[in-house]
């Protein structure tokens, strides 16, 4: 069997449709990775500054794929598999870093071994390959690998939980402008939303922009809020005290199913997203162009400036940490 093969299963149902809609436009479609069954090596892909690669994942894959995948983990890897307690929490990080292996790989020309190191705030990056900036991030069954050249990118997803006290977390944790958004804020156009993906909209934007640049969310979590654009597609986070602030990081929120929430970062705003998807059962080449049917959301204005004047708690009672690698 090839070290280099990556195949994906389709989703059990297409996301979106051409309408543009919130609900029924192209969203981000998760795959699941399978890591046998074909000796086809991954063709190399490529990317270029102006765009991020965004890779959605299903990590609940097959038992027989399991030794593969857990052959691909780094020793480093293998030993935190084995101080998790849950099996299914193990099945999951074994299929979340070995996909993110796979895919990343297929960037550096098929590299039979990447090597991955932590810089001393422990984010992850390829020491072989320093102009290749990758995050990744897990949730229950789902990850998302976003991954960006010459520039640093973080992600964040997270899981909608209706019994999640999102008001008491944030007037007790967060700044007015933030419960105001949460709270009152009614989105333009065609994004469904309630107070729970408000706040993890708040929330996801905090550890994107923590991920990408490499420092943590800071204390105290009430100095920064949410500055949105007038549809929440896109917006800074915002830090400041007093008569001063400052845009300390800008994201995209990303297209997903209903019941999920996601940022990306990177420096600056000139950069577009495109979702990557796999409609064959090999991620086909890059060639200098983008993975096979991209979805590229159009980009957004930044928003203005505010008109009035990082290991946390999260939303859901554990901490921020860089278990998500980055």
């Amino acid at each position: 069997m090839s070290e280099n093969v990556l195949q994906w299963e389709e989703p059990a149902e297409p996301n979106g449709s051409p309408d543009g809609s919130r609900e029924q436009r192209l969203n981000l479609r998760f795959h699941t990775v399978r890591f046998s069954g074909d000796n086809q090596p991954i063709p190399v892909l490529s990317i270029d500054y102006a765009h991020i690669h965004v890779w959605g994942v299903n990590l609940d894959i097959q038992e027989a794929d399991l030794p593969h995948a857990w052959s691909l983990l780094s020793e480093e890897e293998q030993r935190r598999v084995d101080r998790l307690l849950s099996s299914l929490h193990r099945r999951r990080y074994i299929a979340a870093h070995a996909a993110l292996r796979k895919l990343l790989s297929s960037y550096c020309g098929n590299c039979p071994s990447l090597v991955i190191k932590k810089t001393g705030a422990g984010k992850p990056y390829l020491p072989d390959f320093p102009s290749l900036c990758f995050s990744l991030t897990h949730s229950h069954e789902k990850a998302v690998v976003a991954v960006a050249r010459g520039r640093d990118v973080g992600v964040d997803l997270e899981k909608v939980r209706m019994e999640t006290d999102v008001l008491g977390l944030a007037r007790r944790f967060f700044s007015t402008r933030d419960q105001c958004f949460i709270e009152k804020h009614r989105i333009k156009g065609q994004r469904s939303t309630g107070i729970h993906e408000r706040f993890l909209m708040t929330w996801v934007a905090r550890e994107a922009v923590a991920k990408a640049d490499g420092t943590g969310i800071r204390f105290p979590l009430h100095q920064e809020w949410l500055e949105p654009n007038e549809h929440a597609t896109a917006g800074w986070l915002v830090r400041g005290a007093g008569a001063g602030y400052e845009r300390v990081g800008f994201v995209r929120f990303l297209d997903l199913e209903s019941g999920w929430i996601g940022a990306l970062s990177a420096p600056g705003s000139d950069w577009n997203v495109i979702y990557c998807t796999a409609p064959d059962s090999s991620i086909s080449p890059g060639n200098g162009t983008p993975p096979p049917q991209p979805f590229q959301p159009p980009s957004e204005p930044e928003a203005q400036g505010p008109t009035q004047p990082r290991h946390v708690p999260s939303p859901h009672g554990s901490s921020l940490n860089w278990d998500e690698e980055g």
